[in-house]
């Protein structure tokens, strides 16, 4: 079975886009409808399209980089990146989007856009995650680490052996 797992990757990504596009497309829907029904102006139209940008962007690039392709005769060439992978940019991605339907959601419940503030979280997380790696980042940092791990604790059982070696062992003949 060659290729086995090339095959199984593939079918993951498909059911992964399907389930995205098939959560993701009615409240889309249901948001436009109700952005349509409110009869508001050209300026609500446009900052409805400028804080759909990051779901449209971020579903473009997972269906880009995820989906598998195929040639003529239904023979897998490519099997697109792993989308069922945690952590990383694929989650990051994938966090985008559930924030903008979130925002989605509370347009077509309470007709606010003031759902959409929890997108904030994402350049905040992001900075999070940049200040978490600061530390490694820094000169002389992977020094200290390596000093720090060089002398780990030891255990009973280590110490023993570790005294044992120290002795000056004479062997007779």
């Amino acid at each position: 079975m060659a290729g086995k797992a090339s095959k199984k990757q593939a079918q993951s990504n498909l059911a992964v886009l399907r389930n995205l596009y098939i959560a993701t497309a009615p409240v889309v829907a249901l948001a436009v409808l109700r952005q349509w029904f409110a009869h508001r102006g050209i300026g609500s139209w446009l900052w409805f399209v400028m804080l759909h940008l990051p779901l449209g962007g971020c579903a473009y690039i997972l269906d880009k980089s995820g989906r598998p392709r195929y040639d003529a005769s239904h023979k897998l060439l490519r099997e697109g990146m792993d989308l069922s992978q945690s952590g990383g940019l694929t989650e990051y991605m994938f966090d985008v989007i559930y924030l903008s339907l979130f925002g989605d959601v509370g347009k077509i419940l309470f007709n606010t856009t003031k759902f959409w503030y929890t997108l904030l979280l994402v350049p905040l997380y992001a900075c999070w995650k940049i200040y978490g790696m600061m530390p490694t980042m820094r000169p002389g940092s992977t020094k200290d680490r390596a000093k720090s791990e060089a002398a780990p604790a030891q255990s009973k059982r280590q110490a023993k052996l570790a005294k044992r070696q120290d002795r000056v062992q004479v062997k007779y003949r």
